[in-house]
């Protein structure tokens, strides 16, 4: 959700993987599942239904960006104090400014007393996980989320766990062992995970808990590092190549081999709030081969498509795919997107419905999307405008020095 740039290094495809990756999210989250009845109304959710892998995207990317930065300055004399301070002016300012809104003043608003009914009671008193980043151990404890509108918090949480530590293993140790610590977390992950789900913990425990969550940070990691070797990540684009349709052919195929335990119940069409969509739609997540074998398939497939993307000659479609103008301004307020995006759709909901227009889902739902979607970019760009951007001017007062 979150990059360091420099004017030498940035490629823009990335903001196009990156913009990729907030899109599957929002559609998920924006997709009212429960509402689609004919086979037709059921394809069109087929791609949002897998939204929430967009997060795993996010994951593999922010590994392998943080992990070439912490790499290129790690002998540096700035080393520590310019990579906190460029993470704490990228991600603190936007994220404390939503948690005052969400928690402090949105509350307190009448016009949102809606919105308010996806608030938990508990959240005045227990909003001191979202403060310290803890939001994904709280869900995991409680088996459920405590605040609608910010759960999706849990992933930035693992993030900040990630930049908390993975800095100082980086200045510890040589690409080489860095390499076998990155397999070990891939491999651990997947243990660990294997381990939760046969001891029957639960389901969100094993979504959200950070040490299983580990193995698409690693795959990142893995790949900034490979690139450092003699050749770069071009050494790699055969493999990924092939890796990647075998790898994308693997999750369909296990998606719709476990599609008619996760979806969600039939019954009479009808309002659907934005919980009940998502709570149908995230038992798709819940089972058991997706959060251990489903969960390191995704690490195959977006970690062979960032190598595949990266080598893809100047010119082929690869390329050129992840260039696409809309799909990189996606990707560079994607931060902002990823916040805001269920509140904006929530409060676009009380104006345009698709469970309004029974039998109108093929139409409808891609309304919506484009309402709400537009919504989320157009107060995505204030912000930006408002909060990020100052707070980036900041960054060149913490230049690394190598």
């Amino acid at each position: 959700m979150r990059d360091e740039r420099s004017s030498d290094q940035h490629d823009p495809r990335l903001d196009g993987i990156r913009g990729l990756a907030v899109l599957l999210v929002m559609l998920f989250h924006l997709t009212h599942y429960g509402l689609a009845r004919g086979p037709l109304e059921k394809a069109l959710t087929a791609l949002p239904s897998v939204g929430w892998s967009g997060v795993d995207l996010f994951f593999v990317l922010s590994g392998y960006l943080i992990t070439g930065i912490l790499l290129a300055s790690r002998h540096g004399s700035t080393y520590y104090r310019s990579f906190y301070a460029r993470r704490v002016l990228r991600i603190f300012p936007l994220y404390y400014a939503v948690l005052c809104f969400f928690l402090i003043v949105v509350p307190h608003i009448s016009v949102f007393a809606t919105v308010n009914d996806f608030w938990s009671p508990r959240v005045p008193r227990e909003g001191v996980w979202y403060w310290l980043f803890l939001s994904n151990f709280r869900a995991a404890w409680l088996g459920a989320w405590d605040h609608q509108v910010l759960s999706i918090t849990w992933s930035l949480a693992i993030e900040e766990h990630f930049y908390l530590v993975w800095p100082f293993v980086v200045r510890r140790f040589d690409d080489r062992r860095l390499l076998w610590i990155c397999g070990g977390a891939i491999a651990g992950s997947l243990a660990l995970r294997i381990a939760l789900v046969a001891f029957g913990f639960s389901e969100r425990a094993v979504y959200t808990l950070t040490p299983c969550r580990l193995d698409p940070l690693a795959t990142g990691a893995a790949i900034a590092i490979a690139s450092r070797r003699a050749g770069g990540l071009a050494r790699f684009a055969r493999i990924a190549n092939v890796v990647l349709p075998v790898a994308i052919a693997l999750f369909a195929a296990l998606c719709l081999a476990i599609r008619p335990a996760a979806a969600p119940p039939a019954g009479a069409p009808g309002p659907q709030s934005y919980e009940a969509d998502v709570v149908a739609a995230l038992a798709f997540t819940g089972d058991p081969w997706m959060q251990t074998l489903g969960f390191s398939l995704l690490c195959a497939l977006f970690g062979s498509l960032l190598v595949s993307v990266a080598t893809a000659p100047a010119g082929a479609w690869r390329g050129r795919a992840f260039e696409i103008g809309w799909l990189r301004a996606l990707g560079k307020y994607s931060y902002a997107l990823y916040l805001l995006h269920l509140f904006v759709g929530m409060i676009v909901l009380s104006f345009f419905a698709p469970a309004n227009y029974p039998g109108r889902f093929l139409v409808a739902v891609p309304v919506y999307w484009a309402l709400a979607i537009g919504a989320s970019y157009a107060v995505a760009r204030a912000t930006w405008i408002a909060i990020e951007q100052p707070m980036l001017r900041l960054k060149r007062r913490f230049p690394y020095r190598v």
